[in-house]
């Protein structure tokens, strides 16, 4: 599949399916063991990738994608390029609501190679959500969790009346440290 495109197939009843794409394994796993333990009343699928484009051969077993999470370590040049890269297998019509980048690794300043504002210049350029978190400790993972459930709830339609145009300003509203950072 060359572009992942948001409308290709049909959704399913109370189901919603996250793709997390990025190179940091250890942290898509950690987050799709807390988004799987919270409790919701939908069914959630995750499917975790390196990278775009997803491989062809198993598309037709694959569910419609709802959210797309970019996982950027900001202290890896190769997380950025990956997620940079990956950004032209996607359709337009994703970034109207259904793409978010999660910023890690901002904790320690000294350290960082990717600089936020460099991200948040990317999510700003593509109308997107940026969360930062630094999925350390088990706390941060399950807030990280309940926020990603929350905008993949809105995504795949669950929320009556709320589409998921409206997920950035509303996502501005509740959420004071995303703006600090």
């Amino acid at each position: 599949m060359s572009v992942l495109k948001p409308f290709d197939k049909m959704p399913v009843l109370n189901m919603a399916t996250v793709l997390f794409v990025g190179t940091e394994e250890s942290h898509k796993e950690q987050l799709a063991e807390a988004m799987l333990k919270e409790s919701k009343t939908f069914d959630v699928k995750i499917h975790l990738a390196k990278s775009l484009p997803l491989p062809a051969e198993n598309d037709n077993l694959r569910p419609r994608i709802d959210l797309i999470v970019f996982l950027i370590n900001l202290q890896s040049q190769l997380s950025y390029a990956t997620v940079i890269s990956s950004l032209s297998r996607v359709d337009a019509n994703f970034f109207l609501g259904k793409v978010c980048f999660l910023a890690t690794g901002g904790g320690q300043m000294k350290h960082t190679i990717v600089e936020m504002s460099t991200v948040k210049k990317l999510a700003d350029s593509y109308l997107s959500i940026l969360l930062f978190s630094e999925l350390n400790s088990e706390r941060d993972c399950c807030h990280t969790a309940q926020r990603l459930l929350q905008m993949l709830r809105i995504c795949a339609g669950h929320v009556p009346g709320v589409s998921a145009l409206y997920l950035g300003s509303m996502m501005r509203l509740t959420s004071p440290t995303s703006e600090a950072m």
